[in-house]
């Protein structure tokens, strides 16, 4: 089974989605990364995998709003239609609840069905989601 993950650029989330896609390609699954910057002019079709996740960071803890680059390159993604998903966004002190819920909510107008979703930050976190989206996949 293939999974895509599309990330944000920032240092802190590369180093939590490196560590995710260890996790899941050390239980035999096969991990295609995406971000912002790689996917610059070009559309990126999602038909080959069964699972796609998106982890992002957000700004703003009373009124959350994902990155601009996070927004268009959920956009650029086709063949959303029915694919199941992961959202997951950086741990802060105030907000994250709601920034998932708007991460969400970006991911569902695409026709995702989210079926995982949590807050990531070390490499244990990471572990134990690639544990959980190795059932979903």
């Amino acid at each position: 089974m293939r999974v895509l993950i599309l990330h944000a650029d920032d240092g802190k989330i590369q180093k939590s989605v490196v560590a995710l896609q260890g996790a899941l390609e050390q239980g035999g699954v096969k991990v295609d990364l995406v971000s912002p910057e790689v996917a610059a002019g070009s559309p990126v079709s999602a038909a080959p995998y069964g699972l796609v996740c998106v982890v992002t960071g957000y700004t703003g803890w009373w009124k959350p709003q994902l990155p601009v680059e996070m927004d268009s390159l959920l956009k650029k993604v086709m063949r959303l239609e029915g694919k199941k998903g992961g959202a997951f966004v950086r741990p802060g002190i105030l907000g994250s609840a709601k920034a998932l819920r708007v991460l969400m909510g970006h991911m569902e107008r695409q026709g995702v069905i989210v079926e995982d979703f949590g807050t990531i930050g070390g490499e244990q976190e990471a572990v134990s989601i690639a544990k959980r989206l190795q059932r979903l996949v």
